[in-house]
This record gives structure tokens, sequence and C-alpha cells, in this order.
């Protein structure tokens, strides 16, 4: 995730303490709501890929720019869009969101770790062979 997303974000205080506390990435994104972080997270990923919200709108079924960035901030994105998507803009938002969301989860991460190795070791069998 990019720094000017996450500087964007600030630190949700706990309530009846003094000090902020960043809450763990699946309570959300910065201590946003779910919906609201998958939102940024996707709205990152879009303008990285499109270069603009206006070429993102256009390729999202001719949507108004200014009401997707609204329903990017809001969270109430509907992610149905996305199918309109080119492939390859479906990959980075993908991608984007495995980045963020992905290694969070340490039982999550051992398995696919695992599944690389498997994967690796039964193409160096079919090599061998």
């Amino acid at each position: 995730m990019t720094r000017s997303v996450q500087a964007a974000l600030p630190p949700m205080a706990v309530k009846g303490t003094d000090a902020a506390e960043p809450r763990a990435a699946s309570a959300g994104y910065g201590g946003q709501p779910q919906s609201i972080a998958m939102s940024l997270v996707v709205k990152d990923a879009l303008l990285r890929h499109y270069g603009s919200f206006k070429a993102a709108a256009f390729y999202m079924g001719e949507m108004d720019q200014g009401q997707l960035c609204r329903d990017l901030d809001s969270g109430k994105f509907k992610f149905e869009r996305l199918e309109l998507c080119d492939l390859a803009g479906k990959a980075s938002i993908v991608r984007a969101l495995h980045e963020y969301f992905g290694n969070a989860d340490p039982k999550a991460r051992r398995d696919r770790l695992i599944r690389n190795v498997r994967r690796a070791l039964d193409e160096l069998a079919e090599d061998v062979a």
C-alpha cells in the first residue's frame, strides 16, 4: 500500500484513554470500518492502474467520476462495478487487496508458503524425471 494512503488515515483513539492505538488489519484500514478500508485500498489501486479516476470511471461502465470517488470514500462502493474493469485492472486491484489484507493472518501466510514450496518441489520433480 502506498505511504500517501496510509498517511491520510488518522490513527484511532481507544475510548477512555488518552493514547492513540492502531487497530489490527482485520479491524479495518487505519482503524476505518472494514467496508471503507477495502474501498480505500481499491481507490488507491484504481488510481495506480488507470492513472486517474476519470479513466477508471470510464472503464467501469462510464460511471460518473465524482460518484466513483464519493462511493469509494464513504465505503458504499459496489464491488460488482469491478467486473467491468479490464483483466489487468482486476488483477491490479486483487493484488492490492492481497498485499494489504492477505499477509495479516499468520496461519494463512504459513499455508500459502507451504503450497508454494510444494508447487516448486513438484516442478523440480517433473524437471528431473
